[in-house]
Protein backbone atom coordinates (compact mmCIF):
# COMPACT_ATOMS: atom_id res chain seq x y z
CA UNK A 1 0.00 0.00 0.00
CA UNK A 2 0.95 3.43 -1.03
CA UNK A 3 -1.57 5.89 -0.02
CA UNK A 4 -5.14 5.27 2.48
CA UNK A 5 -7.59 7.79 3.29
CA UNK A 6 -9.35 7.80 6.45
CA UNK A 7 -13.49 8.95 6.41
CA UNK A 8 -14.13 10.75 9.52
CA UNK A 9 -16.89 13.22 8.69
CA UNK A 10 -19.54 13.60 11.98
CA UNK A 11 -19.16 14.55 15.72
CA UNK A 12 -16.20 15.94 17.49
CA UNK A 13 -15.71 12.58 19.63
CA UNK A 14 -15.86 10.42 16.35
CA UNK A 15 -13.11 12.10 14.90
CA UNK A 16 -10.92 12.20 18.33
CA UNK A 17 -11.62 8.53 18.35
CA UNK A 18 -9.56 7.83 15.42
CA UNK A 19 -6.55 9.39 16.08
CA UNK A 20 -5.16 6.27 18.51
CA UNK A 21 -5.89 3.74 14.84
CA UNK A 22 -4.28 6.82 12.74
CA UNK A 23 -1.18 6.36 14.83
CA UNK A 24 -1.25 2.87 15.04
CA UNK A 25 -1.43 2.55 10.98
CA UNK A 26 1.42 5.04 10.67
CA UNK A 27 3.56 3.10 12.96
CA UNK A 28 2.95 -0.26 11.18
CA UNK A 29 3.25 0.98 8.16
CA UNK A 30 5.74 4.17 8.23
CA UNK A 31 6.38 4.58 4.62
CA UNK A 32 2.55 4.97 3.68
CA UNK A 33 1.05 8.30 3.38
CA UNK A 34 -2.41 8.98 5.42
CA UNK A 35 -4.66 11.09 4.47
CA UNK A 36 -7.68 12.33 6.10
CA UNK A 37 -11.15 13.61 5.48
CA UNK A 38 -12.86 15.34 8.10
CA UNK A 39 -16.04 17.28 8.75
CA UNK A 40 -14.47 21.22 8.41
CA UNK A 41 -16.01 21.99 12.12
CA UNK A 42 -13.29 19.50 13.72
CA UNK A 43 -10.33 20.38 11.11
CA UNK A 44 -8.19 22.26 13.52
CA UNK A 45 -7.95 19.48 16.29
CA UNK A 46 -6.06 17.07 13.21
CA UNK A 47 -4.53 19.82 11.91
CA UNK A 48 -1.27 19.51 13.38
CA UNK A 49 -1.07 15.53 13.78
CA UNK A 50 2.30 14.08 12.86
CA UNK A 51 0.93 10.71 11.25
CA UNK A 52 -1.82 12.85 8.71
CA UNK A 53 0.04 14.00 5.40
CA UNK A 54 -2.92 15.96 4.06
CA UNK A 55 -6.46 16.99 5.33
CA UNK A 56 -9.28 17.15 3.52
CA UNK A 57 -12.65 19.09 4.56
CA UNK A 58 -16.06 17.30 4.58
CA UNK A 59 -18.87 19.82 4.60
CA UNK A 60 -22.60 18.86 5.39
CA UNK A 61 -23.90 20.77 2.46
CA UNK A 62 -23.98 18.93 -1.26
CA UNK A 63 -23.24 22.13 -2.92
CA UNK A 64 -20.34 22.29 -1.34
CA UNK A 65 -19.21 18.74 -1.16
CA UNK A 66 -17.94 19.24 -5.20
CA UNK A 67 -14.68 21.71 -3.81
CA UNK A 68 -13.20 19.01 -1.53
CA UNK A 69 -14.48 16.04 -4.07
CA UNK A 70 -12.47 17.79 -6.95
CA UNK A 71 -9.16 17.40 -5.01
CA UNK A 72 -10.13 13.66 -3.72
CA UNK A 73 -10.79 12.66 -7.43
CA UNK A 74 -7.01 13.75 -8.29
CA UNK A 75 -5.97 11.32 -5.50
CA UNK A 76 -6.15 7.37 -5.85
CA UNK A 77 -5.86 5.09 -2.83
CA UNK A 78 -5.00 1.72 -2.27
CA UNK A 79 -7.94 1.70 0.24
CA UNK A 80 -10.33 3.97 1.64
CA UNK A 81 -11.32 3.44 5.60
CA UNK A 82 -14.50 5.13 6.70
CA UNK A 83 -13.92 5.57 10.50
CA UNK A 84 -17.23 7.00 10.85
CA UNK A 85 -19.56 8.47 8.41
CA UNK A 86 -23.67 9.41 7.93
CA UNK A 87 -26.17 8.22 5.49
CA UNK A 88 -25.72 10.96 3.27
CA UNK A 89 -22.03 10.52 2.61
CA UNK A 90 -23.15 8.53 -0.46
CA UNK A 91 -22.89 11.58 -1.85
CA UNK A 92 -19.36 11.92 -2.14
CA UNK A 93 -18.48 8.14 -3.73
CA UNK A 94 -18.33 9.17 -7.43
CA UNK A 95 -15.17 11.39 -6.34
CA UNK A 96 -13.50 8.87 -4.56
CA UNK A 97 -10.86 6.91 -6.61
CA UNK A 98 -10.46 3.24 -4.64
CA UNK A 99 -10.18 -0.67 -5.45
CA UNK A 100 -11.33 -1.22 -1.73
CA UNK A 101 -13.62 0.87 0.61
CA UNK A 102 -14.16 -0.97 4.08
CA UNK A 103 -16.57 0.17 7.23
CA UNK A 104 -17.68 -0.66 10.27
CA UNK A 105 -21.40 0.62 10.29
CA UNK A 106 -24.32 -1.41 8.02
CA UNK A 107 -24.03 1.21 4.67
CA UNK A 108 -26.23 -0.39 1.83
CA UNK A 109 -24.10 0.95 -0.32
CA UNK A 110 -20.65 -0.23 0.98
CA UNK A 111 -20.92 -4.39 -0.02
CA UNK A 112 -21.33 -6.80 2.67
CA UNK A 113 -18.06 -7.97 2.26
CA UNK A 114 -16.54 -5.19 3.35
CA UNK A 115 -18.66 -4.11 6.07
CA UNK A 116 -17.10 -5.58 9.06
CA UNK A 117 -20.27 -6.30 11.70
CA UNK A 118 -19.75 -5.55 15.14
CA UNK A 119 -21.10 -5.65 18.86
CA UNK A 120 -23.13 -1.66 19.11
CA UNK A 121 -21.78 -1.76 22.72
CA UNK A 122 -18.12 -2.25 21.46
CA UNK A 123 -16.02 1.73 21.72
CA UNK A 124 -15.73 3.92 19.29
CA UNK A 125 -11.94 3.66 19.33
CA UNK A 126 -11.95 -0.06 20.06
CA UNK A 127 -14.05 -0.07 16.62
CA UNK A 128 -11.61 1.51 14.82
CA UNK A 129 -8.63 -0.93 15.57
CA UNK A 130 -10.66 -3.70 15.03
CA UNK A 131 -11.19 -2.72 11.56
CA UNK A 132 -6.93 -1.86 11.22
CA UNK A 133 -6.24 -5.67 12.18
CA UNK A 134 -7.54 -7.21 8.77
CA UNK A 135 -4.32 -4.90 7.36
CA UNK A 136 -2.29 -6.33 10.20
CA UNK A 137 -1.66 -3.39 11.53
CA UNK A 138 -0.71 -3.53 15.43
CA UNK A 139 -2.46 -1.86 18.13
CA UNK A 140 -0.66 1.18 19.95
CA UNK A 141 -3.15 1.23 22.82
CA UNK A 142 -6.41 3.52 22.80
CA UNK A 143 -5.00 6.74 24.15
CA UNK A 144 -6.53 9.76 21.83
CA UNK A 145 -4.33 12.62 20.86
CA UNK A 146 -3.97 16.34 19.77
CA UNK A 147 -1.39 18.25 19.37
CA UNK A 148 -1.07 21.94 19.33
CA UNK A 149 1.14 24.45 17.38
CA UNK A 150 3.05 26.95 19.38
CA UNK A 151 1.21 29.73 18.21
CA UNK A 152 -1.88 27.84 20.02
CA UNK A 153 -0.70 27.21 23.50
CA UNK A 154 1.00 31.01 23.48
CA UNK A 155 -2.73 32.44 22.98
CA UNK A 156 -3.87 30.33 25.30
CA UNK A 157 -1.75 31.33 28.02
CA UNK A 158 -2.42 35.20 27.37
CA UNK A 159 -6.08 34.41 27.58
CA UNK A 160 -5.72 33.12 30.92
CA UNK A 161 -3.14 35.49 32.17
CA UNK A 162 -5.26 38.47 30.76
CA UNK A 163 -8.63 36.37 33.30
CA UNK A 164 -5.99 36.40 36.21
CA UNK A 165 -5.88 32.56 36.13
CA UNK A 166 -2.81 30.15 36.38
CA UNK A 167 -2.02 27.16 34.62
CA UNK A 168 -3.09 24.21 36.73
CA UNK A 169 -4.86 26.23 39.04
CA UNK A 170 -8.62 26.11 37.68
CA UNK A 171 -11.22 23.74 37.35
CA UNK A 172 -13.24 23.25 34.31
CA UNK A 173 -16.86 23.28 33.64
CA UNK A 174 -18.04 22.07 30.21
CA UNK A 175 -21.70 23.35 29.99
CA UNK A 176 -22.22 22.40 27.03
CA UNK A 177 -23.65 18.93 25.14
CA UNK A 178 -25.30 18.53 21.70
CA UNK A 179 -28.71 17.69 23.18
CA UNK A 180 -30.96 18.95 25.75
CA UNK A 181 -31.13 15.31 27.50
CA UNK A 182 -27.19 15.40 27.91
CA UNK A 183 -26.87 18.50 29.55
CA UNK A 184 -27.03 19.04 33.14
CA UNK A 185 -28.79 21.48 35.16
CA UNK A 186 -27.33 25.20 34.82
CA UNK A 187 -28.32 25.58 38.53
CA UNK A 188 -26.12 22.40 39.62
CA UNK A 189 -23.17 23.80 38.10
CA UNK A 190 -23.63 26.85 39.57
CA UNK A 191 -23.62 25.76 42.54
CA UNK A 192 -20.64 22.64 42.32
CA UNK A 193 -18.60 26.20 41.11
CA UNK A 194 -19.73 27.77 44.51
CA UNK A 195 -18.75 24.61 46.08
CA UNK A 196 -15.08 25.07 44.55
CA UNK A 197 -14.82 28.39 45.59
CA UNK A 198 -15.83 28.48 49.20
CA UNK A 199 -13.70 24.99 49.50
CA UNK A 200 -10.77 25.02 47.36
CA UNK A 201 -8.26 27.45 46.45
CA UNK A 202 -8.75 26.90 42.89
CA UNK A 203 -10.23 29.15 40.29
CA UNK A 204 -13.47 28.07 37.61
CA UNK A 205 -13.37 28.38 33.99
CA UNK A 206 -16.91 27.67 32.29
CA UNK A 207 -16.81 26.41 29.09
CA UNK A 208 -19.34 25.52 25.87
CA UNK A 209 -18.80 25.79 22.22
CA UNK A 210 -23.18 26.99 21.25
CA UNK A 211 -24.37 29.98 21.81
CA UNK A 212 -26.94 27.92 24.36
CA UNK A 213 -23.42 27.61 26.61
CA UNK A 214 -22.58 31.08 26.44
CA UNK A 215 -25.96 31.90 27.62
CA UNK A 216 -25.31 29.56 30.53
CA UNK A 217 -22.07 30.63 31.72
CA UNK A 218 -22.87 34.38 31.60
CA UNK A 219 -25.95 33.40 34.07
CA UNK A 220 -23.43 31.52 35.81
CA UNK A 221 -21.20 34.23 36.02
CA UNK A 222 -23.70 36.73 37.42
CA UNK A 223 -24.71 34.30 40.18
CA UNK A 224 -21.57 33.94 41.30
CA UNK A 225 -20.50 37.33 40.93
CA UNK A 226 -16.77 36.35 41.50
CA UNK A 227 -13.33 36.94 39.90
CA UNK A 228 -12.18 33.39 40.40
CA UNK A 229 -14.94 32.58 37.75
CA UNK A 230 -14.26 33.16 34.29
CA UNK A 231 -15.50 31.70 30.38
CA UNK A 232 -13.76 30.39 27.40
CA UNK A 233 -16.73 30.24 25.48
CA UNK A 234 -15.88 33.07 22.90
CA UNK A 235 -12.33 31.56 22.28
CA UNK A 236 -11.21 28.95 19.38
CA UNK A 237 -11.45 25.55 19.54
CA UNK A 238 -8.20 24.50 19.80
CA UNK A 239 -7.48 27.81 22.15
CA UNK A 240 -10.35 25.95 24.28
CA UNK A 241 -8.67 22.91 24.11
CA UNK A 242 -5.17 24.30 25.37
CA UNK A 243 -7.09 25.92 28.11
CA UNK A 244 -8.36 22.38 28.93
CA UNK A 245 -4.87 20.82 28.48
CA UNK A 246 -3.47 23.09 31.39
CA UNK A 247 -6.59 22.76 33.78
CA UNK A 248 -6.25 20.56 37.22
CA UNK A 249 -9.61 18.91 36.39
CA UNK A 250 -12.32 18.79 34.21
CA UNK A 251 -16.01 18.45 35.27
CA UNK A 252 -18.05 17.40 31.73
CA UNK A 253 -21.51 15.85 30.80
CA UNK A 254 -21.06 13.20 27.59
CA UNK A 255 -19.64 15.41 24.78
CA UNK A 256 -17.45 16.22 22.66
CA UNK A 257 -14.59 18.84 25.02
CA UNK A 258 -15.14 15.62 27.25
CA UNK A 259 -12.81 13.66 24.68
CA UNK A 260 -10.43 16.73 24.39
CA UNK A 261 -9.96 16.48 28.12
CA UNK A 262 -9.09 12.59 27.63
CA UNK A 263 -6.85 13.21 24.82
CA UNK A 264 -4.81 15.74 26.47
CA UNK A 265 -4.51 13.85 29.64
CA UNK A 266 -6.62 16.47 31.45
CA UNK A 267 -8.47 14.83 35.45
CA UNK A 268 -12.09 14.26 33.84
CA UNK A 269 -15.12 13.68 35.84
CA UNK A 270 -17.79 12.93 33.39
CA UNK A 271 -21.89 12.97 33.84
CA UNK A 272 -23.78 10.56 31.95
CA UNK A 273 -27.33 11.10 32.39
CA UNK A 274 -28.61 9.79 29.18
CA UNK A 275 -26.29 7.20 27.58
CA UNK A 276 -24.61 4.29 29.15
CA UNK A 277 -20.62 5.18 28.59
CA UNK A 278 -19.81 1.85 27.28
CA UNK A 279 -19.67 2.33 23.82
CA UNK A 280 -18.98 6.49 24.16
CA UNK A 281 -17.35 7.05 27.27
CA UNK A 282 -13.48 6.89 28.84
CA UNK A 283 -11.04 4.18 26.65
CA UNK A 284 -8.18 2.99 28.53
CA UNK A 285 -8.23 6.15 30.55
CA UNK A 286 -6.39 5.48 34.39
CA UNK A 287 -8.47 5.69 36.73
CA UNK A 288 -6.28 8.70 38.56
CA UNK A 289 -7.53 10.62 34.87
CA UNK A 290 -10.91 9.30 35.15
CA UNK A 291 -14.26 8.94 37.20
CA UNK A 292 -18.03 8.70 35.35
CA UNK A 293 -21.25 9.32 37.27
CA UNK A 294 -24.67 7.70 35.72
CA UNK A 295 -28.11 7.02 36.37
CA UNK A 296 -29.62 3.34 37.02
CA UNK A 297 -28.97 1.40 34.47
CA UNK A 298 -32.95 0.87 33.31
CA UNK A 299 -33.17 4.83 32.81
CA UNK A 300 -30.91 4.88 30.15
CA UNK A 301 -31.98 5.59 26.69
CA UNK A 302 -31.13 4.36 23.25
CA UNK A 303 -30.15 6.58 20.63
CA UNK A 304 -32.96 6.74 18.25
CA UNK A 305 -35.27 7.63 21.35
CA UNK A 306 -36.34 11.06 20.10
CA UNK A 307 -37.31 12.77 23.88
CA UNK A 308 -34.79 15.70 23.89
CA UNK A 309 -36.30 18.01 26.21
CA UNK A 310 -36.66 15.32 29.39
CA UNK A 311 -33.91 15.49 32.03
CA UNK A 312 -32.16 12.43 33.12
CA UNK A 313 -29.82 14.23 35.59
CA UNK A 314 -32.52 13.86 38.38
CA UNK A 315 -30.04 11.26 40.65
CA UNK A 316 -27.26 13.13 39.64
CA UNK A 317 -26.93 15.58 42.40
CA UNK A 318 -24.57 17.83 43.25
CA UNK A 319 -23.21 15.53 46.59
CA UNK A 320 -22.80 13.06 44.16
CA UNK A 321 -20.39 15.27 41.73
CA UNK A 322 -19.08 16.85 44.64
CA UNK A 323 -17.48 13.78 46.22
CA UNK A 324 -16.18 12.85 43.30
CA UNK A 325 -14.34 16.03 42.73
CA UNK A 326 -12.77 15.91 45.79
CA UNK A 327 -11.21 12.41 44.96
CA UNK A 328 -9.72 13.44 42.01
CA UNK A 329 -8.40 16.56 43.20
CA UNK A 330 -6.55 14.27 46.11
CA UNK A 331 -5.24 12.34 43.20
CA UNK A 332 -4.15 15.04 41.40
CA UNK A 333 -2.22 16.61 44.24
CA UNK A 334 -0.44 13.22 45.01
Amino acid sequence: MKRILIVSVTGMGDSLWGTPAIRALKKSFPEVKIDLLVNRTWKSLLEHNPYLNEIFEYQEQWYLQPFSGVKLFRRYYDVILIFHANRNFKRVLPWLRSSAIWCHQNFDWIPKSHCMEMDAAIHGIERRLVMLKNFSVKSDGGQMEIFFDQATIDRSKQILQVQGFTSRKYIYLNLGASAEKKRWMVKRFSELASRILKKTPWNVMLGGGGPDDHKRSLAILSQLNSPRVSTDCNQSLMESASIISQARLMVTTDTGPMHIGFAVRTPVLGLFGAYSPKSTGPYEIPDSLCRVITIKPEDQISFDEENQGESHFKNITVDRVWEQVKELLAKSSA
